[in-house]
């Protein structure tokens, strides 16, 4: 099987490199450079400058992007841009990315035949769908996990489905087992001789976030579309729906991923001529997402060239201090604060500003003092061998840890600013 795969992996490897057929794509990817190279030269002068080398193994910024880049730019290129260290080790990872997309592929399509034949509704999101919907050849798009949406009466079904297709059950954080609203159920398989599992995760809404998002799921299910993948039919969201979707899990997770963002550009660029905009912006603030889509859409318009109507952003305009915040303060300069892992802590203040009125802005910096207890447990308790009941210990440290943070990061850009005006003195 090992071989087989690697076979498949090679002969993908070529195809990538030669995309055909789809020219408007292919410009527009070759447009795309640019903000790529900028990315990379952040990135490698934000290594040069800590004296440290790009960890790719616990960097959360680029990895996920590397198939797009190695698609973009030439090995020769890669290395002018990083170093021919960090360039074989992006390289090396893209062919083990093959592997693995090509392991999740087999395996994707053999989850969905199963649920068919068990005929359990789901609905597939993210990257499957994206691959095959939004990206001008799958094998751009790389994933590591299979995300599937169900309805709360078919989690039973679907656990003992799995079991029975020699999944594993776990918890990914020791609160969800004791948390009476979890969303997700996590499945794993390792196939023999495979370096890495095979993971379903199992979703009857999308998490709980901090700015009291009201996912609508009963629309999904109503305003979903069928397609097919892999010759397996399967519902989707439909594109405003997963558009708004990715953005508030792009903003979930703070920002992290160049991958999740480019996500939007591709997603965009397929589907910006029939998209909903009016639809859209009434989800948008039905699920008080409005400001983190205005961002969103923001960011693919400046650092992509994608065609935005000035009117949905006029529409979306965020609360005054929202953007004084997020403009002024976390990201002055978006490409580098997106793409350069020390740049994380001023993107989580984005992530906390991006709200869409003054009083929920109040709610979120309380928020961001008080957690959800079960945001606690899944901070501070996941390898702690206390109790989870002693939750609330951590709501006399939590504050203080959080100010101190803040404080740190105000000398930071104090003295970041001094040594400026010293070196713009000399």
């Amino acid at each position: 099987m090992v071989n087989s795969v690697a076979e498949r992996a090679n002969k993908a490897l070529t195809n990538e490199s030669a995309l055909g057929g789809n020219v408007s794509a292919q410009t527009d990817m070759q447009r795309d450079k640019t903000i790529f190279t900028r990315w990379l030269n952040y990135i490698a002068a934000d290594a040069r400058a800590t004296g440290q080398h790009v960890d790719l193994a616990s960097n959360e910024e680029l990895p996920r992007l590397i198939p797009v880049l190695c698609n973009c730019f030439k090995p020769e290129e890669l290395i002018d841009l990083v170093g021919e260290q960090l360039a074989s080790a992006m390289l090396e990872m893209h062919r083990a990315e093959m592997l693995q997309n090509l392991l999740l592929e087999s395996e994707l399509q053999r989850v969905l035949r199963i649920f068919n034949e068990a005929a359990i509704p789901l609905m597939l999101f993210k990257g499957p769908v994206l691959a095959y919907t939004a990206y001008p050849n799958p094998h751009l798009r790389t994933y590591h996990d299979l995300d599937i949406l169900i309805h709360p009466a078919h989690v039973g079904r679907a656990r003992d489905l799995l079991v029975q297709a020699g999944y594993s059950f776990y918890e990914e954080y020791r609160a969800d087992a004791a948390d009476e609203q979890r969303t997700s159920y996590h499945y794993s398989l390792q196939p023999s001789g495979m370096p890495f599992a095979c993971i379903v995760e199992l979703h009857t809404a999308p998490h709980a976030s901090e700015i009291g998002t009201l996912s609508d799921i009963e629309a999904l299910w109503e305003n979903a579309r069928i397609m097919t993948i892999l010759g397996q039919p399967v519902a989707t969201m439909n594109p405003a729906d997963h558009l708004l979707f990715l953005c508030w899990h792009y903003r979930f997770h703070g920002f992290t991923r160049l991958l999740w963002l480019y996500d939007l550009v591709m997603m965009l660029r397929s589907c910006s001529d029939t998209l909903d905009w009016d639809a859209l912006i009434r989800a948008a603030r039905r699920q008080r997402l409005a400001t983190t889509l205005y961002y969103c859409l923001c960011w693919c318009c400046d650092l992509f060239g994608v065609a935005i109507p000035a009117s949905v952003l006029s529409r979306l305009l965020p609360p005054l201090v929202s953007r004084f915040v997020v403009g002024r303060i976390a990201l002055p300069d978006v490409a580098r604060g997106l793409s350069v892992a020390g740049y994380q802590e001023h993107r989580v203040i984005a992530r906390r500003a991006m709200v869409d009125s003054h009083r929920d802005l109040l709610k979120a910096g309380l928020r961001m003092l008080f957690p959800s207890p079960v945001a606690l447990q899944k901070r501070y308790m996941d390898h702690s061998r206390l109790s989870l009941r002693l939750f609330f210990l951590f709501y006399f440290i939590h504050p203080w840890i959080t100010l101190a943070k803040g404080c740190r990061n105000v000398f930071r850009r104090s003295d970041a600013r001094s040594k400026q005006r010293s070196v713009g003195k000399i």
